[in-house]
């Protein structure tokens, strides 16, 4: 169901500026240690359920503030900086998706988090948590999407003869290392996902947007494709923000709580027709 409200977008000439207010007032930011590197993590909250955000390529956890800061009224959350980001030391390991959602489910344990989850991913982050979704649907009980990279999109564009299917080689030549590692390994995240198969029973939210500087037929095909990702669950729904930028989070943070809330709102009641009188 379709309800309205860079290929890899890097259109926030003010993130930085609103990344560096946010984290300016983040004060319950830890450092977990692990075996050769630290983690830096953001929690919140109480309560049965955990909600995980991931967050896109370049980005640290902070994005996830004002969302996190809402959500934490209702639930425990938890938002960290992958290795190479934030405060979060680099590791050597590769960035492909199951490296990654390895890692954060080895980070989760060591930090007392209990599955089943909600799992919310912003932009590559959101195919990262589509393969945790689909490899451990036994550690899920929801999944927000917050407009991201469809793991076809690349190929689909391509396909259809448009431009900006891809970063340009000179701008993705100077990135980061670990920005530039992930983005080399995003053929085999997408590989991953297939692999993984099918979401689960649980519901599955795609927020859409639809202003990210593309041409009007590739806008097009960024929200067509999230559509069918939501069609891919049985308890799926697409929500596109008319004239919404890509970081939804910072541009609508209400209402990516309020679709994070309302999947915990539903976990609950769910447990709780699940539970013999």
């Amino acid at each position: 169901m379709t309800t309205a409200s860079t290929a890899f977008p890097f259109r926030a000439a003010w993130r930085p500026i609103i990344i560096a207010m946010l984290s300016a007032c983040a004060s319950d930011v830890t450092r977990v240690e692990r075996p050769h590197s630290e983690n830096e993590v953001f929690e919140a909250g109480a309560g049965d359920t955990t909600v995980v955000f991931e967050s896109g390529l370049g980005d640290d956890w902070t994005p996830w503030q004002q969302v996190a800061d809402r959500v934490s009224t209702r639930a425990r959350v938890f938002a960290y900086s992958r290795p190479g980001y934030g405060h979060s030391d680099p590791v050597d390991d590769p960035r492909d998706a199951t490296h990654i959602v390895e890692e954060l489910r080895t980070l989760l344990a060591a930090h007392g988090g209990e599955p089943p989850y909600v799992l919310v991913g912003h932009s590559f982050g959101g195919a990262y948590m589509e393969l945790f979704a689909k490899a451990h649907p036994e550690e899920v009980d929801g999944l927000v999407l917050v407009d991201p990279r469809h793991r076809d999109f690349s190929a689909a564009c391509a396909e259809a003869g448009f431009d900006g299917c891809t970063i340009p080689e000179a701008v993705a030549a100077p990135l980061p290392a670990v920005q530039l590692a992930e983005y080399e390994a995003f053929a085999s995240t997408s590989d991953e996902i297939r692999a993984a198969g099918t979401f689960g029973a649980y519901p599955v939210r795609v927020l859409t947007a639809t202003s990210h500087g593309f041409a009007p037929e590739v806008e097009a095909l960024w929200v067509s494709m999230l559509g069918t990702l939501a069609d891919e669950a049985a308890d799926g729904e697409q929500k596109v923000f008319a004239g919404g930028e890509h970081y939804l989070q910072l541009q609508h943070p209400e209402d990516v709580a309020e679709a994070v809330v309302e999947i915990v709102a539903s976990r609950r009641t769910r447990a709780a027709s699940a539970t013999p009188p």
